[in-house]
């Protein structure tokens, strides 16, 4: 079994240290990664898609005529999944659009037919739930996680077909199988306010006080995140906002590849906990949690 690896931006740019949990993750599971050369953007489905629908369609059809196909594409980002995913959906039901953008392709020597598989890597370990149960070495017991799904992830759900847009279950399912606790809280499945951010710090900050709010009152200890965007909300801007509203919020929060990888028995010091602005060590300290 092998998946071709669309990286995007901002993990290799900014948070190298969520690839490595990840690619220890699927390389425990017996699932290869093949990194393929020549991947760009995705594009980003928040900036060029809403400026030029057809340059979007042509820089995501050139990325995904780029996989050798294997069992498909897999990212580790919610946004790249949407885009990729967002470009098959696109070309495979506008045939003229389709057509449109391989006369674009064709100028670098490319061709796209709208057949490649993608797949979130969340989507991946959630088929393979049985075998990430088999993999737990150490228990998550004592993590009280808020799961944050984010909006990339799930919708427009046409497009990412699967799990449910309203009450998806894929990320607190695979939480559980790791030994830990999945918290619901109110807001579950607000924005983390991330896109905001550029235009309006303010109102972004609000929107993230309102989630933590909510996960503090309901008694979560740490936060998981699938999205890159996501992370860098609640992981950049926690301590921001304490210093904006005298709040005292220290949530750790984790990538899901992070918490597998935890569970799996790798060390903190493997996966790159120490880049990590809010550490885990008083949470496992709380927990009496040796990695």
């Amino acid at each position: 079994m092998g998946y071709d690896l669309f990286l995007g931006c901002v993990i290799p740019a900014r948070l190298p240290y969520l690839e490595t949990s990840s690619r220890k993750v699927f390389e425990k599971l017996g699932i290869k990664l093949n990194d393929v050369e020549g991947f760009s953007c995705c594009p980003d489905p928040t900036g060029i898609e809403l400026m030029d629908h057809k340059t979007w369609l042509a820089l995501g059809a050139r990325n995904l005529s780029l996989c050798n196909t294997n069992d498909g594409v897999v990212s580790f980002c919610s946004g790249c999944v949407e885009t990729l995913k967002g470009v098959n959906y696109a070309l495979n039901k506008d045939s003229h659009a389709k057509e449109e953008v391989n006369k674009v392709l064709k100028k670098v020597g490319k061709s796209y037919d709208g057949k490649v598989q993608v797949k979130h890597f969340a989507e991946l370990l959630y088929e393979y739930l049985d075998k990430v149960k088999a993999y737990v070495e150490k228990p998550l017991e004592g993590f009280k996680v808020a799961v944050h799904y984010g909006c990339h992830y799930l919708r427009p759900s046409e497009v990412i077909n699967w799990d449910d847009p309203f009450e998806p279950k894929t990320v607190d399912e695979i939480v559980r199988a790791l030994g830990a606790e999945s918290v619901d809280y109110e807001m579950k499945m607000e924005c983390c306010g991330n896109p905001v951010e550029k235009s309006d710090k303010d109102l972004s900050l609000l929107m993230i006080d309102h989630k933590l709010n909510a996960i503090q009152e309901a008694g979560a200890n740490c936060v998981v995140v699938v999205c890159p965007a996501c992370y860098q909300q609640y992981e950049f801007n926690q301590r921001e906002l304490n210093k904006k509203n005298e709040s005292t919020y220290e949530f750790p929060i984790f990538y899901l590849s992070e918490l597998v990888a935890l569970a799996f028995g790798f060390k903190p010091e493997e996966l790159g906990f120490n880049f990590h602005r809010i550490r885990p060590t008083k949470l496992f300290e709380s927990i009496d949690f040796t990695p």
